[in-house]
C-alpha cells in the first residue's frame, strides 16, 4: 500500500519560487520532483471552494461549495461550509479508504463529521471569538480526536493564525506517531492570514512561509525517524492568488438607500429583496424572491450604474447563465459582481459606502482573494517521491486535475471528477 502526504499552503504562489529557496523542507521536495508552475483555481478564488475541488476533483458547480461562508443575510460571523455532507458528489477519500486507505485529515476545508476519515481534526470555530469551540469541534471529529483537542486547545486562539496551525500540526505528529497513517491532508493558512493582514510580498507574508515550512520540516523529521519519508509521496499545493486591496465598496448601503434593504432601529436587517453578500474581491447578489421580475429589473438598474461609475470599483456584472457556462459557479445567488483592481466588497447596510480596508476580516484587507481566477498571481503545485516523475515541468495546470492525479497514485479511481489524472507526473 502506498503512502501519500499532501500539504496545502493556503495561498502559495508561483511567484513564490524564491522564497521558497530559504525554506530547506518544502524546496527539497521541489528541488527532486515535479512541478506544474501555474494552476488556475476556481470562481470565486476562495480556500473552502478550492479545498473542495481539490477533494473532488469537481468544479463549484457540480460539488456545491461556492463559498468559504453560507449566505446569511445581516449575520456577522455566518457560519462556513465545515461539513462534508455539503459536498454533493464523491471525493479523493471516498474513492481510496475502500482499498484499505486510512486517511489523517487535519485542518482541510469541507470535511467535517466525514465518517470515512479514520482520524480527522477539522477546521472549524465557534460563532464569535469570545465563544468556545470545543461543542462544535466534537460535533465533526473522528472519534478519539477529542482527546487530542482537549490536549492542544490551550494552543487555539479562535480562528487566529499561527496558533490554528501550530495546533493542528501538533495533533498530526501524535496521529503520525500512533497510528501512521497511509494518506495525510494537511491544510496550514498562517501564509494566507499575512497576506490578508500585511499585504502579499510583505515581509510578513515571507516569515508565515518560513514558518510554514518550519511545521513541515517537525513532521518531515518525525517521518524520516520512523522510516516512512522515503516511503512517501509529497505534494504541496496553493490553492488561490491575492491581490492589493485600497478601498472596501459595499453595495449594501447602495441597495438600503433605494428601498431594497429595510432597517430596524437596531440598525440590523428588518426585511430585504436584494442583498449583496461579499466575497472579498467579488460579490453574490442574492434576490429573496427570484421570480420577481421588478426587484430584479431594479437591481440590475443599479448594479449597471455602480458598474458605470468608476469610484465604487466594479469592473463586471456575471449572470447566472454564464456564472455555470464560463465559470462553473451556482449558488443561491443571481448575478456576480467582480470588482476592479484595488476593491474589495463588504456587507455593511449602511453608512459610506466606500471605506478604508479593515483588517477585522479577511474580505476587508489590504490583500484579498475571491476573484476570477484568471487574474494576478497563480497557485503552484508540485510533487516528489517513490512514485513521482523528477524534472517533469507543466507550465499551466488546473485545481479539478489535482484530486485524479492523487487517486491514480493511490490506485483508486474518481470516475465522477471533471479533471484528469496528471500521469505524465507519475511514475510507470
Amino acid at each position: 500500500m502506498r503512502r501519500l502526504f499532501i500539504l496545502s499552503v493556503d495561498s502559495l504562489f508561483y511567484d513564490d519560487m524564491e522564497w521558497l529557496k530559504d525554506c530547506p523542507h518544502l524546496q527539497e521536495i521541489l528541488e527532486r520532483g515535479s512541478q506544474v508552475k501555474r494552476v488556475r483555481s476556481v470562481y470565486p478564488a476562495m480556500t473552502y471552494a478550492a479545498h473542495a475541488t481539490m477533494l473532488t476533483g469537481c468544479y463549484p458547480d457540480v460539488h456545491g461549495i461556492y463559498h468559504n461562508e453560507k449566505v446569511q443575510v445581516d449575520n456577522p460571523h455566518p457560519q462556513w461550509h465545515w461539513r462534508r455532507e455539503e459536498l454533493k458528489v464523491p471525493t479523493l477519500i471516498d474513492a481510496a479508504v475502500p482499498l484499505g486507505y486510512r486517511f489523517c485529515v487535519v485542518n482541510w476545508p469541507v470535511t467535517g463529521a466525514d465518517p470515512h476519515i479514520a482520524y480527522n481534526i477539522p477546521e472549524i470555530w465557534s460563532d464569535d471569538p469570545s465563544g468556545d469551540s470545543r461543542p462544535r469541534f466534537l460535533s465533526v471529529c473522528s472519534p478519539g480526536m477529542e482527546k487530542l483537542y482537549d490536549k492542544y486547545s490551550h494552543l487555539l486562539r479562535w480562528k487566529y493564525q499561527p496558533e490554528l496551525d501550530e495546533f493542528g500540526v501538533r495533533c498530526l505528529q501524535e496521529v503520525i506517531e500512533e497510528h501512521q497513517p497511509e494518506v495525510v491532508m494537511l491544510h496550514l493558512s498562517y501564509l494566507d492570514h499575512a497576506r490578508h493582514a500585511y499585504g502579499g510580498f510583505s515581509p510578513e507574508a515571507r516569515a508565515a512561509l518560513l514558518a510554514c515550512d518550519e511545521r513541515f520540516g517537525r513532521i518531515a523529521e518525525q517521518l524520516k525517524r520512523l522510516g516512512l519519508y522515503e516511503k512517501t509521496d509529497f505534494a504541496v499545493v496553493g490553492d488561490h492568488g491575492h491581490l492589493p486591496v485600497k478601498q472596501v465598496f459595499h453595495p449594501n448601503v447602495i441597495l438600503q438607500r433605494e428601498g431594497l434593504i429595510e432597517l430596524g432601529e437596531d440598525g440590523h436587517v428588518k426585511d430585504w429583496k436584494a442583498y449583496c453578500h461579499s466575497a472579498g474581491l467579488s460579490c453574490h447578489v442574492v434576490l429573496k424572491d427570484p421570480a420577481d421580475e421588478k426587484t430584479r429589473a431594479k437591481v440590475l438598474e443599479i448594479l449597471h450604474a455602480l458598474t458605470a461609475d468608476e469610484k465604487y470599483g466594479c469592473e463586471q456584472i456575471i449572470d447566472k447563465k454564464t456564472l455555470k457556462e464560463k465559470w462553473h459557479l451556482a449558488g443561491p445567488f443571481e448575478y456576480a459582481v467582480e470588482g476592479r483592481l484595488g476593491t474589495s466588497f463588504g456587507n455593511k447596510c449602511e453608512g459610506a459606502p466606500i471605506q478604508p480596508t479593515d483588517n477585522s476580516d479577511y474580505k476587508l484587507s489590504v490583500s484579498a482573494h475571491g476573484h476570477l481566477p484568471v487574474k494576478g498571481p497563480q497557485p503552484t503545485f508540485y510533487m516528489a517521491g517513490p512514485h513521482i516523475c523528477s524534472g517533469q515541468i507543466l507550465e499551466e495546470g488546473r485545481l479539478i486535475d489535482e484530486a485524479p492525479t492523487w487517486a491514480a497514485i493511490l490506485g483508486a479511481a474518481m470516475p465522477q471528477a471533471e479533471g484528469r489524472a496528471l500521469t505524465e507526473l507519475i511514475r510507470e
